[in-house]
């Protein structure tokens, strides 16, 4: 029986090779794992071994590669991104695979500004299961950029699942569309406008720039009581925005002779927003109604029970009426340069300042978040 043993050598053999095999991929996989950890931690020159597919090319090899090609993008080196990624295409062995290089190509022609070679091969998952979603949404801001705002709705109208955000957003393309005809006046198509907008609202029911343009729009023909109603409609969409549409809405008052009525709207407002400008404005209409005192007196007792500079300025302003000295022109201009430096609105869900109305927050993307300020807050740059 033990004469017989020799025959297992040659076995024995044979399964050692193949653990050895197998340990000497596993180190060769850390080695490639502590490399690109070494590259990532303390930004050196990766050692040129990794840009060389080994012989033995599998699919955790492959991923590694496109994850290091995504890191050269990242690192603004779009050169060798393009370059690694063009290569693996020609590697991935299925199509899943395949896929997944396009998507990461895409991303570094995009990075690289060219914004056609990303668009054609975007377009090339179409197709695919897996990435037909992302494709979509990164095509439909492609085409945002170049401001083809109905080949970006297009793309965003495909997508299977639209959550709110999504729909503000094909909601503020259309204003985009509509806002583009209220800019030619001398070709405005009041049909095609209205359509745009039908479409806004079609898609978000609380989209107030839509209403805000119609107004535009309708008070540009002539037709005051719709252009009001217009206005009217962005006080139950976002009450936060009553501040922006006040001096429209008090201009059309007047135009239709409806004194008593924009008393009534003010007065219900107030009780629905306290910012500072609604305040100014029950000053200015007691000072049209019934005196300068009284109006002075009202905004005194006002800012005697919350503190704000804008307010103040005002308050400094009618101080001129009373007596005009030298001190109050003064204040007024510093008070002008002080404001100038501060912002105007403020995203709600981010923080965000702007000194013009940003319908879309730049810094957290967000659609329908900024609000006029209260008072003076900083500006937050973004960097």
């Amino acid at each position: 029986m033990f004469e017989y043993i020799w025959l297992l050598l040659p076995l024995g053999l044979l399964i050692g090779w193949l653990a050895a095999k197998r340990d000497n991929l596993k180190k060769q996989k850390m080695l490639r794992y502590l490399n690109l950890r070494y590259f990532v931690e303390e930004s050196k020159e990766v050692d040129a071994s990794l840009l060389t597919l080994p012989p033995d090319y599998d699919v955790d090899n492959l991923n590694f590669s496109l994850m290091l090609g995504d890191l050269f993008r990242k690192r603004g080196e779009i050169d060798k991104a393009i370059n690694l990624h063009e290569y693996l295409l020609k590697e991935a062995p299925t199509q899943a695979l395949t896929d997944k290089v396009y998507l990461s190509l895409a991303e570094d022609y995009q990075v690289a500004g060219m914004l056609d070679r990303a668009e054609s091969t975007l377009r090339l998952l179409l197709e695919s299961s897996i990435y037909k979603e992302t494709a979509l949404r990164k095509l439909a801001k492609i085409y945002k950029q170049q401001r083809e705002w109905l080949q970006s709705i297009a793309m965003l109208e495909q997508l299977t699942e639209l959550d709110d955000n999504l729909n503000a957003e094909i909601s503020h393309l259309y204003c985009e569309l509509a806002e583009g005809e209220l800019l030619q006046p001398e070709a405005l198509n009041l049909d095609r406008l209205t359509l745009w907008l039908d479409k806004a609202l079609s898609a978000d029911r609380n989209c107030a720039r839509a209403n805000l343009i119609r107004a535009y729009a309708l008070y540009y023909y002539g037709n005051y009581e719709a252009s009001l109603e217009a206005l009217l409609l962005i006080e139950k969409q976002n009450s936060d925005l009553i501040p922006m549409i006040l001096s429209m809405v008090y201009h059309l008052s007047m135009l239709l002779n409806r004194t008593q009525f924009f008393q009534d709207w003010l007065a219900k407002m107030m009780t629905k927003n306290h910012h500072i400008f609604l305040k100014i404005w029950q000053t200015h209409w007691l000072i049209k109604t019934v005196s300068l005192e009284s109006g002075i007196e009202y905004l005194q007792k006002v800012l005697n029970n919350e503190s704000n500079l804008y307010g103040l300025m005002v308050l400094n302003q009618l101080q001129k009426y009373r007596i005009d000295v030298t001190e109050v022109r003064l204040i007024e201009k510093t008070f002008r340069e002080m404001l100038d430096q501060y912002a105007q609105y403020q995203c709600s869900s981010c923080g965000y300042t702007t000194k013009s109305l940003q319908w879309s927050c730049p810094s957290c993307f967000e659609w329908n978040r900024s609000i006029p300020v209260n008072d003076i807050i900083a500006l937050k740059v973004k960097h």
